[in-house]
Order: C-alpha cells, then structure tokens, then sequence
C-alpha cells in the first residue's frame, strides 16, 4: 500500500524510491533517499558547480602572486595570517627593519659582553691561584734548605727518614742558646704525638702531655694562620704529608694551648 502524497521519491533515475525521510544536497539541492544522498553516490562531482565547491573546499592556494601551488592543509603565516606554500613560506614577511634589527643585537651583545668579562675575571683569579701556587711551593722548598742548614734533632734519625720544621718556641720558654726558634729534624715514620714530643726534647720544652690533669697541652700550630695543625696523636706524619697537612720545611709554633687559635703575630 502506498501513500502518493506522502514522501519525497528519490532524484536518483535509477531510484525513485519514496523517502518519508527525503535528504536535500546541499549543492545540487535534489533530494535523495539515504542510500543516494551522499554526493558521490549521485554523481553531484559531476556538475562544474559542485566541482568547484569541492576543490574551494579542500584546496589552498599560495599567496604569492606568481606561484599556483595548491595545498590540503592551510599554513597560514604568523604574522600576515596568509596562507603560502613551503617553497615561500619565507616571504619576507618577518624580516626585520635595520632598526629592529640593532636593537636586537645590542640586546644579544649585552649577555656575551657580561659572559666575557665574568669569564676574564675567574681567569684571572685562577692566574693569581696558580701564581700564587707555584710561589708558595718555590718558598717552601728555600725554606726547607735554610732549616736543614742548621736544623738538630735525634742523631739516630736516619738521614732518609728526616723531616724538618722550622719551630717557634713557647712565649713562656726562654732558651739563650736557641732563640725564639729553631730548625728542627723528627723521623717522617713517626706519630704526630711523638713528634711534638721529640721537637720538645729537642729544644728543652717542658712537657706534660701525659699528665691527664693539666688542660694546656704542647700543641703544634700553622704559623701562617695560628690553627691548630692536627688533633690526634696517633696519627702518622705521613698521613698529614700525604694530605698536605704539613709540608717539610713548613714554619711552626710549638705551644701550651687548649685547641684554640693563637696569634702568630707574637711569634716573630
């Protein structure tokens, strides 16, 4: 049973199915039934309207006056919002005034020209670092051959296993024959304890390092700065040589002291 006046039949020649639900193209503006409705199925390419519209649709086409390539995707430029191909894609568009373009480069330079003076700055103090370095082991190795030229000690240290300290003595230790110092030579193999102990022997230091009561130990200290060299007793010399605790030749302080600091301005 049909119903003639109800529906829409099919544009389609070979179809002309009654559609209660008719589809409308949107180029041509037939009706189709949902079988026919898409363009493809009834050939609406085929008109030069639609063909048109198709490739309007799905085509962009270079900006550049002389260029006539086509793309599927849009590439719109960042600044000009055109769409161009990717052989012009650099038309000029974002280039730079003279102006614009010094500005900028001053603006770059300011950075290099901090870089580049922080740069001579540090190399400059690694310069004075190694100067400084190569002094300090020149003076150390003078100092190491005024010492030996007088330097007492242990006659049974051997000769190979000698290291010698130039010695301040005490402030409250007054020797005529020595002096306010004195080099002195002690045996590398030996403790750090022992060798206080001997440096004291040697320049006729009293010495109540064993005696648990008294709080001023004889100490040694650097007389560059008036520290304390090493705390512990036990330790070997040739653990703080390998270190460069000390150094042979180095100037010392040989004084009664709690483990605090001293003026080095009183030891002349």
């Amino acid at each position: 049973m049909e119903f003639p006046e109800t529906g829409i039949h099919c544009s389609m020649k070979d179809c002309k199915l009654l559609d209660f639900l008719p589809f409308v193209c949107e180029h041509c503006q037939a009706t189709f039934c949902k079988e026919h409705f898409h363009m493809i199925s009834h050939e609406c390419l085929k008109t030069e309207s639609a063909k048109c519209a198709a490739e309007k649709s799905i085509n962009f086409l270079c900006s550049k006056e002389s260029c006539k390539e086509t793309s599927l995707i849009e590439m719109p430029c960042v600044n000009c919002k055109q769409h161009f191909c990717l052989t012009h894609r650099h038309h000029g568009c974002l280039e730079l005034s003279e102006t614009e373009k010094t500005q900028k480069l001053k603006k770059w330079q300011i950075p290099k020209k901090q870089f580049a003076e922080a740069k001579a700055v540090v190399d400059q103090q690694i310069a004075d670092s190694l100067r400084k370095s190569k002094n300090t082991a020149m003076a150390n190795k003078v100092q190491l051959m005024r010492v030996k030229g007088s330097a007492i000690g242990p006659k049974n240290v051997p000769t190979s296993e000698r290291c010698y300290f130039l010695v301040h003595l005490p402030l409250t230790v007054k020797n005529k024959h020595i002096g306010t110092s004195k080099g002195v030579f002690v045996n590398m193999q030996w403790t750090f304890g022992k060798c206080i102990d001997s440096m004291a022997d040697t320049l006729k230091v009293p010495n109540n390092n064993t005696n648990a009561a008294i709080m001023n130990k004889l100490q040694l200290f650097h007389h560059s700065n008036g520290a304390l060299i090493y705390g512990e007793m036990d330790t070997p010399l040739t653990k703080l040589f390998e270190n460069s605790t000390i150094v042979d030749g180095q100037r010392v302080i040989l004084e009664y002291c709690n483990n605090v600091p001293i003026d080095t301005s009183l030891y002349k």
